[in-house]
């Protein structure tokens, strides 16, 4: 592809090739009872017509920090471009771009990192990657602070990015995934066709994540990786990369990935696995969460489960896949009036989930639950919070969703032909996990329609001449938080509050504070094409805001989420135990359930039947609402055991488990 076409390419045919096709392979592969989301909408009151200015302030002020070519730098969801060091008080954000420098015929590729002390009320930049013949896209960054400085100069990077380079005929094909490692001392860049002995298959978008030990410094990326013509398509893939030696201690997929242990697809171009995500906590345990079926139990929609895998010696070692158990989500539906049956996907799959690892052996995973009426309506959409603590499972509800917000996007692959076309947005609600500075709080950001609804008036057509807009939802960007040890959610803020139509938006894992929550977003630059015909000049500016492949602007601005006080609603049914599942066990896990109608210490515990307590299955506090434990089994002799739930309140219940093997 010549010079003329290659952003085209390179940035937005390929990546909505892949990942559109494969979307709706995937949906084959997997029976969903949902209805046309948009459709659940119900309209509001006021209705606000586009003839006004749409482009009305905004209840936050933003900073522009730069221009980018379209939406390469963070469309898709298996990214990390925004991150905060805590020690030194960095914000750093990852932007990748190119240019053609003039007198050269070659695209100059670059990656830069803006970073502030000041909590974003100014910023620098630091160039880590510039380079002709070789551009990279959509870039992850990690930081290290080995020495514990304030100063953000002695700060290590490590940058992954997927890029293209120049061949001999002058074209940009995909080259594999580039790493770029800037530490005070000098910045060196790899790049690999492979990662590490997987032939076949090459690097694409990957979360990074960065940390720093008593044995030294070290970054890890994962991703699930672009297949060939003969390999199967939801491979993944993970890097782990040592500071201190200067070099890659793994670059492959972990045995305990690989695609046997996870349901199989019978095309090579689809699969039935989500993105992963990556975490690390304060003793440098990292942790991989992924929203899977997770085998052997992959035949009903619900056994779609979050799952945990960890490694304990920096990446070079990994765990199974420990699942969260189904029920547990499964009571969750119930307990909100749902129904459900063997085929009805409880989990919303494929589209980015959130994680963030709060200590030791506690975790939080957010995913979006689908609550069906009887005739497989969908009736509700939540965001809801699995938190992993001890042993102990627990779901609550942090917020109601309306839909999946939208993009534009030119899906055409020949030249000088535009083709339009309105999809769900690859980074779906934007869900992005994070925990405060000083641990003590979890915030969740996401996107969502509001009801507003914008009139196109005249009504648009966009360019690929089968969709005709005349109404539009407008979206806006949301956040919640709970104290660490309190299980309540606050009420949801919309911090735009504004009939612009929000898109594109970023959180890093960690931020300063609740007063102090930073964030970025990607706003499309008022559309204006030299051709005096060309279709997107007719745009309004809110279907301009759409629109992802033209010049955006990536802005910066900080919210505050103090004096949110009123909670999410909760629905609290009566306390019970419910029977194991399986019962009897017959193979190496069995879960047990309960609910609680308010917060409590509680006990559980596995007796023998001479009455003799075997192991305390849990013990500590928990919040009120929907529990599970694994049980694994295999540890126990066959026979019949009696487990018991003791709260602090005097009520104990009592069920049987027999154990089969």
């Amino acid at each position: 592809m010549k010079r003329a076409t290659l952003f085209s390419l390179c940035f937005f045919v390929l990546p909505f090739v892949l990942f559109s096709q494969l979307k709706d392979l995937r949906v084959l592969d997997e029976p969903l009872s949902v209805p046309i989301f948009n459709k659940h909408i119900s309209y509001p009151e006021g209705i606000v017509d586009n003839t006004k200015n749409l482009n009305d302030q905004t209840a936050i002020t933003y900073t522009p920090l730069t221009r980018v070519l379209g939406a390469q730098w963070s469309l898709f969801g298996m990214l990390t471009p925004f991150v905060y060091e805590p020690i030194s008080n960095t914000l750093i954000l990852s932007i990748a771009n190119y240019t053609r420098p003039q007198n050269e015929t070659d695209l100059l590729g670059t990656i830069t990192l803006f970073y502030s002390t000041d909590y974003g009320q100014s910023w620098q930049t630091r160039g880590v990657f510039s380079k002709l013949g070789e551009v990279p896209v959509l870039a992850s960054v990690g930081v290290v602070n080995p020495e514990n400085s304030t100063n953000p100069s002695r700060l290590s990077y490590f940058v992954f990015a997927p890029f293209a380079r120049k061949n001999v005929q002058g074209d940009y094909p995909w080259a594999g995934g580039m790493y770029v490692i800037s530490t005070p001392d000098g910045t060196e860049s790899s790049d690999f066709l492979y990662p590490g002995n997987l032939a076949g298959y090459r690097w694409w978008t990957s979360r990074v994540a960065a940390h720093t030990t008593s044995d030294g410094s070290f970054a890890y990326n994962v991703g699930m990786l672009v297949n060939s013509e003969t390999t199967q398509y939801g491979q993944y893939g993970f890097s782990s990369f040592s500071f201190g030696d200067f070099d890659f201690l793994f670059q492959g997929c972990p045995p305990s990935w690989s695609l046997s242990r996870f349901r199989t697809s019978g095309n090579l171009n689809s699969t039935f696995n989500s993105n992963m995500l990556l975490d690390v906590d304060n003793q440098g345990t990292v942790y991989a969460a992924v929203c899977n079926f997770f085998q052997p139990n992959v035949t009903k929609g619900s056994d779609r489960v979050p799952g945990i895998s960890k490694s304990t010696d920096y990446g070079q070692t990994w765990s199974e896949f420990q699942p969260a158990p189904s029920s547990v989500f499964t009571d969750y539906v119930s307990t909100w009036g749902g129904t459900l049956d063997d085929q009805t996907a409880v989990i919303f799959p494929y589209q980015p989930d959130a994680f963030v690892v709060l200590g030791p052996e506690q975790y939080s995973f957010f995913t979006r639950v689908m609550i069906l009426d009887n005739s497989g309506r969908l009736r509700e959409l939540h965001i809801v919070e699995a938190n992993y603590s001890g042993g102990l499972w627990t779901v609550n509800k942090v917020a109601n969703i309306l839909d999946f917000p939208s993009i534009i996007d030119d899906v055409s692959t020949q030249q000088n032909v535009l083709k339009d076309s309105l999809y769900t947005s690859f980074l779906a609600n934007e869900l992005q996990a994070a925990k405060t500075k000083d641990g003590n709080y979890i915030i969740l950001k996401w996107v969502d329609f509001i009801d507003r609804l914008i009139v196109i008036n005249p009504p648009v057509v966009i360019a690929n001449g089968a969709q005709m807009l005349d109404t539009l939802f407008t979206t806006d960007v949301f956040f919640a938080y709970r104290e660490k040890n309190m299980f309540q959610w606050s009420e949801p803020v919309n911090v735009t509050n504004d009939t612009v139509y929000d898109k594109i938006t970023w959180i890093p894992n960690i931020v300063p504070s609740l007063e102090k929550v930073p964030f970025v977003k990607s706003v499309t630059l008022p559309i204006q094409y030299n051709q005096a015909d060309h279709p997107r000049n007719s745009y309004p500016a809110f279907v301009q805001q759409l629109v992802v492949d033209y010049p955006q602007e990536v802005r910066f601005a900080s919210v505050s989420l103090i004096g949110i006080s009123k909670v999410e609603e909760q629905v609290n049914p009566d306390f019970y135990l419910k029977e194991p599942q399986p019962n009897p066990a017959n193979g190496d896990f069995t879960e047990i359930d309960f609910v609680l109608n308010k917060p409590m210490n509680i006990k559980l515990e596995l007796f023998d039947v001479m009455g003799n307590s075997i192991r305390t299955l849990y013990e500590g506090f928990a919040s009120a609402g929907i529990h599970a434990i694994m049980v694994n089994t295999s540890e126990f002799a066959t026979g019949s055991y009696f487990y018991k739930l003791s709260t602090a309140d005097g009520i104990s219940v009592t069920k049987l488990l027999n154990i089969i093997h």
